[in-house]
């Protein structure tokens, strides 16, 4: 079982061994969100199970005489730019506003956008694969998701939706390959063990990422701060 909770959640199609694309049981009211109109999409129960799901694997050929040509493109760190941002964006559960998020991200140019109280119940991905989220079974509350580009769905090589203010996503580059976290903290209201709680799911997810990867922690950390920072003056 531990070994199954270190595979990364893989959805979307990839090239090699092909399997099927999981959408979410209210695909339609996704789509109403995302564009304001409802598309009629056959619709697949997505697990509610926290063992994150492989259901993509790419395969290398073993001939000595051949080479694998469905390489996922990678980004070189030394040549490309990936520009990753974060936004709370109060909620997204509401025709069009999704729609507006993706015109703000083609505006500024970025990559990857970490968003929080999402508000999005269930887990899963758009239909065409450019956002991802992982929120509440059932009240439209908190949640987490992150917006791609074309260029970082491109290189994603899998997301984990661990709860409804973790998710996680894993992109192929050289040299290193790149995991982004993203986060929605519990403000200092809320119980002690919902704070232990995501900090332990934090530091859990921070352990299982290669050691290799460049890591890159997103997210609103309901901080407040102000001038006295007596104690704290490595940081900003």
């Amino acid at each position: 079982m531990n070994g199954q909770r270190q595979k990364p959640y893989r959805l979307g199609h990839r090239p090699g061994e092909q399997g099927p694309r999981p959408l979410s049981w209210n695909q339609d009211r996704v789509e109403k969100l995302a564009t304001g109109t409802t598309n009629r999409t056959a619709a697949t129960t997505i697990p509610t199970s926290s063992t994150p799901i492989k259901t993509n694997q790419v395969q290398a050929k073993t001939t000595a005489t051949t080479t694998n040509k469905y390489v996922p493109n990678k980004l070189k760190l030394t040549k490309h730019i990936l520009t990753v941002g974060t936004w709370n964006v109060r909620t997204l559960w509401a025709a069009g506003k999704l729609e507006l998020l993706r015109n703000e991200m083609k505006r500024y140019r970025y990559d990857i956008i970490g968003n929080s109280e999402v508000r999005w119940t269930g887990k899963g991905e758009t239909t065409n694969g450019d956002f991802i989220w992982s929120g509440e079974n059932n009240t439209h509350t908190k949640g987490v998701g992150m917006l791609l580009s074309v260029k970082a769905r491109k290189v994603l090589l899998g997301y984990n939706p661990i709860n409804s203010r973790l998710i996680t996503a894993r992109f192929t580059a050289t040299p290193f390959n790149i995991t982004v976290i993203n986060i929605y903290a519990p403000t200092s209201e809320a119980s002690m063990d919902d704070i232990e709680t995501f900090y332990d799911n934090l530091e859990d997810a921070m352990a299982k990422t290669p050691k290799k990867d460049i890591l890159i922690i997103t997210g609103d950390w309901n901080a407040k701060v102000g001038d006295n920072n007596a104690g704290w003056e490595s940081a900003m």
